[in-house]
């Protein structure tokens, strides 16, 4: 099994390069529909390799909360992150 750490990694530096790219182009061209949606792809990433980094509730493999809340909060910020870094990458690509 992976340690945290390498499970992290590539949440965190594509979350940084995503929200990066998305700050980029918000300077140039301004706000958009696209880029609000990668800048949230890309931080909802690094606050989910954070979380895993750091062990917090819902994150952990280990976590044996059964109310299901922290379960919620990582299936929805995965789900954010999933879905706007699709929608930024396939707004990149065309």
């Amino acid at each position: 099994m992976p340690s945290n750490e390498a499970t992290a990694a590539a949440p965190i530096a594509t979350g940084v390069l995503l929200a990066g790219t998305a700050t980029r182009e918000v300077a140039q061209h301004g706000l958009e529909l696209w880029t609000t949606l990668a800048l949230a792809g890309g931080l909802s990433a690094v606050a989910v390799g954070l979380g895993v980094l750091t062990g917090l509730g819902g994150f952990d493999s280990d976590d044996d909360d059964l109310d299901g809340r922290h379960d919620r909060t990582t299936v929805a910020l995965v789900g954010l992150a999933l879905t706007s870094l699709a929608v930024g990458a396939g707004i990149a690509l065309a």
